[in-house]
């Protein structure tokens, strides 16, 4: 530790998803727990990496140094941690390096743009027995947790069915988020994790199949050449027979939709609330609202302030604190690199099943012996 109470960190890519870390870094320090020292920021750009450093300083008063090469970062600064923000075909590469310099690592989701580079960063973090925590902050909403409680209490049932539907319309490119070779693939990728992670952490169980279809309706977006899909349907297999359905699209004109919604065999939650069956023409409705506020009453006191430390519900704050307190503790993160693997390997099943055709399983995809999507990404970027 390089103070009293605080954990020595680096931000490592300013870009967007930066700067609501920075935001959080805020919050936290405003409820009374400025438990990060940021030493450092980093990044390629060095306007980016001055208005971080400079957004640091804003609210505790001493900016940090800037860097634009990590090699320097690293051998200049005493650190115990750093927080990664880069593109994910990136993130092996930054995390690596940082682990083998000895660092703790936070890292955005996805862990890798491959499951092969992903098992890479889990494999150095075990062998320097550092922690390795992966920025799933969806789960860590109020709302999220209440759909978790509410399952675990039994309230609808037992779960059955479960369906996302995200169709929008936009053609504005994305930077690099519309090639394969640096993201992976798409929003059902990138985002997609978030959703995978939600789906295993409500449902309690683990995906076993996914078949999927693919598209890339318009390869054209801005003048931008697009590489990754555009649109992806999917149905998946969990534990027990429950079954989910997925339908992402950027390319969806004149009617967008988008929900969430688990059916059980009592009645069904979405983000409004809870719906039970009471009778063939009647339902039972609760607000979500009341539904937090019943379960926040319930929680045990301790698990409470874990999930909501002084009273905090901005999710990156919360897993930033969850970082911390793994750091400090020699504990197990929330959300380690093993569970992020397993979040990881659901949406790239989607694209390994659309490319063979066929239904695939899960297992094949963590444990490398289902390829033909990714072999392509691991080749260009040397990942073996």
């Amino acid at each position: 530790m390089t103070g009293e109470n605080k954990l020595g960190i680096a931000l490592v890519g300013c870009g967007g998803m930066m700067r609501a870390h920075i935001k959080a870094l805020k919050e936290l320090t405003a409820k009374g727990l400025g438990i990060f020292d940021v030493k450092a920021v980093c990044d390629t750009d060095e306007k980016a990496a001055a208005e971080a450093a400079k957004e640091v300083a804003a609210f505790r008063g001493y900016a940090p140094r800037a860097y634009t090469k990590l090699e320097t970062m690293l051998s200049e600064e005493s650190l115990d941690a750093v927080d990664i923000a880069v593109p994910h075909n990136l993130h092996h590469i930054v995390a690596i390096a940082c682990l083998e310099a000895g660092l703790n690592v936070l890292i955005e989701k996805p862990l890798a743009i491959t499951m092969r580079a992903a098992k890479r960063i889990i494999e150095c973090a075990s062998k320097h027995s550092l922690v390795l925590a992966v920025a799933e902050n969806y789960r860590r909403s109020p709302e999220n947790r209440a759909i978790r409680w509410a399952i675990e209490q039994g309230l609808i049932g037992e779960p059955r069915i479960l369906v996302w539907i995200s169709a929008s319309w936009g053609m504005r490119p994305w930077g690099w988020r519309e090639d394969k070779f640096a993201a992976g693939g798409s929003w059902v990728f990138d985002g997609g994790v978030h959703f995978a992670d939600l789906d295993r952490y409500q449902l309690g169980r683990e995906a076993e199949e996914v078949y999927a279809v693919q598209r890339t309706f318009e390869p054209v977006k801005g003048g931008v050449r697009v590489t990754v899909d555009d649109a992806t349907l999917a149905v998946i297999t969990y534990e027990g027979g429950v079954c989910a359905q997925w339908l992402w699209t950027r390319v969806a004109p004149g009617k967008q939709l988008g929900f969430r919604v688990i059916y059980g065999s009592k009645g069904a939650i979405d983000y409004e609330g809870l719906y039970l069956q009471k009778e063939e023409e009647r339902v039972e409705a609760k607000s979500m609202r009341d539904l937090v506020s019943e379960m926040l009453r319930a929680l045990d006191p301790r698990v409470k302030e874990r999930w909501f430390p002084r009273g905090i519900t901005d999710t990156v704050a919360t897993e930033l604190y969850d970082f911390y307190e793994a750091v400090v503790n020699r504990s197990k993160p929330e959300v380690d690199g093993v569970e992020a693997y397993k979040d990881m390997a659901i949406p790239l099943a989607f694209y390994e099943s659309a490319k063979l055709g066929k239904p695939v399983r899960v297992r094949d995809v963590e444990e490398l012996r289902v390829e033909e999507y990714q072999g392509e990404i691991n080749e260009r970027l040397g990942i073996r």
